[in-house]
């Protein structure tokens, strides 16, 4: 009898601790829903239309990169999480790594012009930042707080560089799982050429080479790394992780990059 009832005890701290959990998961997701298009206000309301009417630009603004088609264009954004963090936004409405029209041969290559922004960073610290320090990440669908593409433009954490540079020979370009994860979480990867990154995007190149990517581009997220091989050649890595909610995983990419840049306080050259 006291077995039962401690046992009724305990589902009924177990059922109030569930309860708890997901009110605060409710109240969670409903506040990142309201402030979801946050990001893409600034842009539309502020970023743009100022430099059409070639008025000074609110600070966040680094860069609004127009062309006769609007929807080609793209802004570079002062993130304010973190003093070396940037983001490539398009300067048309698109919701994320799931918009079809990011599979169409003559979408703009965002991820390139990304790649291209960096300098952002060593314009912001002041000093050069090496090419293998910098990575970039977008987060899939259920991993980002925000309704509109944006590409994380920052530098690597020291141990997530560590830990690829240790495996960088195991990797080529057909893709592989990433031995041991990355904090905690599965990922696969391949190496790219620079001709490679530059004739097909990031995008496209999961749709077409990831089985059941192209149905599913909501669930991945993605993140290039650079690095140099053997032969002295510069090198990117290409990295995917999917949504699975029973590992804990929301497709969230950003986890390996250090908004401050620590790798630029080391000695060590790359």
């Amino acid at each position: 009898m006291k077995n039962n009832k401690r046992l009724l005890k305990l589902f009924k701290w177990l059922t109030a601790i569930f309860i708890v959990a997901v009110v605060i998961l409710a109240a969670w997701w409903g506040w990142v829903r309201s402030h979801s298009d946050s990001l893409w206000k600034i842009i539309s309301q502020q970023c743009i239309p100022q430099q059409q009417m070639k008025q000074p630009q609110v600070s966040s603004c680094m860069d609004v990169i127009l062309t006769p088609d609007v929807a080609k264009g793209y802004v570079i954004f002062k993130d304010r999480n973190g003093p070396l963090h940037f983001l490539l936004i398009p300067a048309t409405k698109v919701s994320g790594i799931e918009d079809k029209r990011l599979l169409q041969p003559d979408t703009t290559d965002y991820f390139s012009k990304a790649w291209d922004s960096r300098d952002y960073l060593a314009r912001q610290a002041g000093q050069p930042i090496p090419r293998n320090m910098v990575a970039l990440t977008i987060n899939s669908a259920y991993g980002r707080s925000q309704e509109q593409l944006h590409i994380h433009i920052s530098c690597i954490k020291p141990e997530i560089k560590a830990l690829l540079d240790n495996q960088m020979d195991k990797f080529s370009e057909k893709w592989t799982k990433v031995e041991y994860g990355i904090n905690n979480h599965d990922y696969i990867a391949r190496t790219l050429t620079e001709l490679q990154f530059r004739q097909m995007s990031l995008f496209q190149r999961l749709a077409a080479e990831v089985p059941d990517a192209a149905e599913n581009m909501g669930k991945y997220g993605i993140a290039l790394v650079p690095f140099t091989n053997k032969a002295n050649t510069s090198m990117y890595l290409m990295l995917a992780n999917r949504l699975d909610i029973l590992g804990l995983n929301l497709g969230y990419t950003g986890d390996i990059q250090d908004y401050h840049c620590d790798l630029l306080k080391t000695s060590q050259i790359f």
